[in-house]
């Protein structure tokens, strides 16, 4: 039974569809009558549209002196390593004047080098006389095949009626022979002259290879020295690692700016900008420039260049920079110093000095005690010794006297190298005593050699002086080349024993180079040896240094070489050394009163400052403030002191230094 629709049901169906219509025409009609006033306004909107506003763009970066040279420390095979000549810092250089030397072991791979030369140039003119002595035994064999030959010649011209067929066929095959001998004699002469023309052209490739490797080294050496580029003065770098000044004796890395050298003092700031940010500089801008180090202070700055491509900065973020240089008004006569922090924005109000702040109090400082005179205390550079064990060591704080033994380091590879080089001595100078002995036998016997040849020459020039009628005409003939042949030979032997015995005295010089470069070894290392006890050379106050990673040096460390483990400072040159904040620096000067308290002690000082850095710098890696240096002297000699100890100093603010604030 199929189901039935009812009536009210049909009926919506029915209405479904005609409501559908209905609401797709009125749609349709709406868009149309709204689209075409539309297109019209969206015209000149595209055509009027303008260019977002320029934004605000902020600017950091810091002070650069323009003729400054980057003291770098210099490539080393051995790292770190220490500065063993540094000049003070304030030191006025001139152009060409050594300003840095490291410590490295070129002098002895110098020396090696040289003494390898003479050894290859020894070994290379034994070799070549050695050959040239080969070939005149050659030569001599072809003088005495020619000789043959030329009997040969004698007995196979005889008629073969007047000699039985036997001995006329024999001379035939000895004429034959001969002839076969002299072609090899000959042959052998000609590989023997191309064997010595081969090895004296390799002997000078050998020689002249050592040479440019010689000469590499030498300017390699040289390169462990850097020299001043232009006049100026010296200042001193940081350590990336620390945060302490580099002074000779100090430990570095190569690579490592150890200082600069400034120059006349014409200044620039060199600042850096976001990539996102470089659209809105242009080259020529005006920039509105602000120091921390000078409150109040303002001058005008002009874009005179933007690099390329942007770099990162890792102490910055991950962002990605620009390179700004700033070019400063001539004349600004602010009293600028390399490494102050910049603020510059474009576009406001550039020029414009801000209020200076109200006066602040002198600020309190920080800082320890320092000796002026102070020695490092380092293993010796011993070549191919790297590493050492501290086997004993003065305690720290200790008084030590002159001659007093500091510290005491050990290495197995020193005694094992003297054991091997003791060794190796004994055994060369055995051969040359055996080399002497055998050479003197040689002489003796190339001397017996030219004699027999001479004697050999002149009996056969009195065999060949007999009258011709007297004997056979086939003997004379004889007679008359061989009195040829042993005058040749007794040349040849002469030749030969000259030969011989530069032969012996080039090997002979070769074995002594040998000799000679193993005692200036043993030399070395018994000097290093001696070294590794290291003995105060005058009255000192001992201090420990730390590691990179922190700790102070304690027996059975490892110590590499290059690394100090400690300083030898005087205590009767003592002074502070501090760091005041960039935002505070301008509130100290040159002579300032300070009052200085030493927290252990419980002992105030008074003191003044005598020095102030040349140069802002970050405190450390681990605090990126920047700070300025300062150095203040005890009025008094203090006692009890120790070089390392921290201080706490409080500024006095005197007429002076009211009159610079305002």
């Amino acid at each position: 039974m199929k189901p039935r629709l009812k009536r009210s049901t049909i009926a919506v169906l029915c209405a479904v569809p005609l409501l559908a219509a209905g609401i797709a025409a009125a749609v349709s009609s709406a868009s149309a009558s709204h689209t075409a006033p539309s297109a019209t306004p969206s015209a000149p909107h595209a055509a009027g549209e303008q260019a977002p506003a320029r934004r605000p763009v902020l600017l950091t970066g810091e002070v650069e002196a323009l003729d400054t040279q980057t003291i770098v420390v210099p490539p080393s095979n051995s790292s770190p390593l220490v500065l063993r000549n540094f000049v003070a810092e304030g030191t006025q250089v001139k152009a060409g004047d050594l300003v840095l030397r490291i410590e490295t072991g070129g002098a002895a791979n110098i020396d090696r080098l040289k003494t390898d030369l003479e050894r290859t140039a020894a070994r290379v003119e034994r070799d070549t006389a050695n050959l040239e002595a080969g070939a005149i035994d050659t030569e001599k064999a072809l003088i005495t095949a020619e000789a043959a030959l030329a009997k040969a010649k004698v007995d196979a011209a005889l008629p073969k009626l007047q000699i039985t067929a036997l001995n006329y066929d024999r001379n035939q095959a000895e004429l034959d022979r001969a002839t076969r001998d002299l072609a090899i004699k000959l042959e052998a002469r000609d590989n023997y002259r191309q064997s010595v023309s081969r090895r004296r052209e390799d002997g000078e490739l050998e020689v002249k290879k050592l040479q440019i490797n010689l000469a590499f080294q030498i300017a390699q050496l040289k390169q462990a020295e850097v020299r001043a580029a232009r006049d100026g003065v010296v200042v001193h770098g940081y350590s990336p690692w620390k945060g302490e000044r580099f002074e000779e004796g100090s430990s570095a890395w190569p690579g490592n700016a150890a200082g600069v050298v400034q120059g006349d003092g014409q200044m620039a700031v060199t600042a850096w900008v976001l990539e996102a940010d470089r659209p809105y500089l242009a080259e020529g801008d005006a920039l509105g420039l602000r120091f921390d180090a000078l409150p109040g202070a303002a001058l005008t700055g002009k874009i005179l260049s933007i690099t390329s491509a942007p770099e990162a900065r890792a102490s910055w973020g991950n962002g990605r920079y620009f390179r700004v240089r700033i070019g400063l008004p001539e004349g600004h006569g602010l009293p600028l110093v390399a490494g102050m922090s910049v603020f510059a924005e474009p576009h406001a109000g550039a020029g414009t000095a801000r209020k200076p702040a109200a006066a602040a109090e002198a600020p309190a400082i920080e800082g320890e005690i320092a000796s002026r005179q102070a020695l490092p205390v380092s293993p010796p550079s011993i070549p191919y010794v790297w590493q050492y064990k501290l086997a004993s060591i003065a305690p720290e704080g200790a008084m030590v006297e002159a001659g007093q033994t500091i510290a005491q380091f050990e290495s197995g590879e020193v005694t094992t190298q003297l054991m091997q080089q003791q060794g190796q001595l004994r055994e060369k100078q055995r051969a040359l005593d055996k080399m002497l002995l055998d050479q003197a036998e040689a002489d003796r016997a190339g001397e017996l050699a030219v004699a027999e040849a001479q004697s050999n020459a002149e009996k056969a020039e009195r065999k060949a002086t007999q009258p011709k009628e007297l004997i056979r005409r086939v003997d004379y003939d004889k007679l008359v080349i061989e009195r040829t042949e042993k005058t040749a030979l007794a040349k040849l032997a002469v030749t030969q024993r000259a030969v011989q015995i530069r032969a012996r005295r080039a090997e002979r010089t070769g074995l002594q180079a040998e000799v000679a470069d193993i005692r200036q070894q043993l030399a070395a290392l018994a000097k290093g040896q001696a070294a590794m006890t290291v003995v105060a050379p005058r009255k000192g106050l001992l201090m420990y240094r730390t590691t990179f990673s922190g700790e102070k040096v304690a027996v059975g460390s490892q110590v590499w070489m290059g690394l100090s483990v400690a300083t030898l400072a005087d205590p009767g040159q003592l002074y502070i050394n501090a760091t005041v904040p960039e935002a505070q620096a301008s509130l100290v000067h040159v002579g300032q009163r300070a009052r200085v308290t030493v927290p252990g002690a419980n002992q105030a000082l008074n003191a003044h400052v005598v020095a102030l850095g040349r140069a802002f710098h970050g405190k450390s890696t681990a605090q990126s403030t920047i700070v300025r240096n300062l150095e203040l002297q005890f009025d008094d000699n203090p006692q009890g002191l120790k070089p390392g100890a921290a201080v706490q100093a409080v500024l006095v603010a005197d007429a002076a230094g009211k009159e610079r604030k305002q």
